[in-house]
């Protein structure tokens, strides 16, 4: 009986097909690209690649890595996460299971979310007019850490700020002083 492929044997049939139907070449590096990228866990960037090639000791240049990862990202082979900062980030597709992550507006860390039932409420989810590849859900919001790190910067503000009175407490202020000079007028004329 054969033994089932395994899944990055799987994914280096798919890349394989992909390149031989669009007219890529098949070379040793985009390969090579794809047997390090799935050593790596979770998400990754370019750098985290390149680190990963190192390692190999098979050096590519960047846009060797750019123009692969984006061809591997039309193969359907990798994901390319459009995360709100500059780094671009990708994730290989190792099984087509839903996925979730919550990512910080302030410190851009991004974690993956774990719930069976937002898991299991997208796997659920099957349009009747459209073919489905992946299911992904961005949250956005801000971590505990920075949520600490705010709170503890506005305390700081509050506490070395100056109390402002308000624009009434002003005027009161100023008609008070009015008076007072009026009255001070009359009694130096009155000597």
């Amino acid at each position: 009986m054969k033994e089932k492929p395994t899944l990055i044997e799987l994914m280096r049939a798919q890349f394989r097909n992909y390149l031989i139907s669009h007219n890529c070449r098949q070379t040793s590096e985009r390969f090579a690209i794809l047997e390090a990228i799935y050593e790596i866990d979770g998400t990754f960037t370019i750098e985290d690649l390149q680190r990963a090639m190192e390692r190999r000791r098979f050096l590519v240049s960047p846009a060797t890595l750019y123009s692969t990862t984006a061809l591997m990202v039309e193969a359907n082979v990798l994901i390319q996460h459009p995360f709100s900062h500059s780094t671009s980030v990708f994730e290989r597709i190792d099984d087509y299971r839903p996925r979730s992550y919550r990512i910080c507006n302030s410190c851009h860390l991004i974690t993956r979310i774990k719930s069976r039932e937002l898991a299991s409420s997208l796997e659920e989810y099957h349009p009747r007019t459209f073919s489905v590849s992946h299911r992904i859900v961005y949250v956005y919001g801000t971590c505990a850490a920075c949520q600490r790190l705010m709170h503890r910067v506005l305390k700081k503000r509050q506490k070395h700020a100056k109390p402002q009175k308000s624009k009434a407490a002003k005027d009161i202020k100023a008609a008070k002083g009015n008076k007072a000079a009026k009255e001070n007028k009359k009694t130096k004329n009155k000597k």
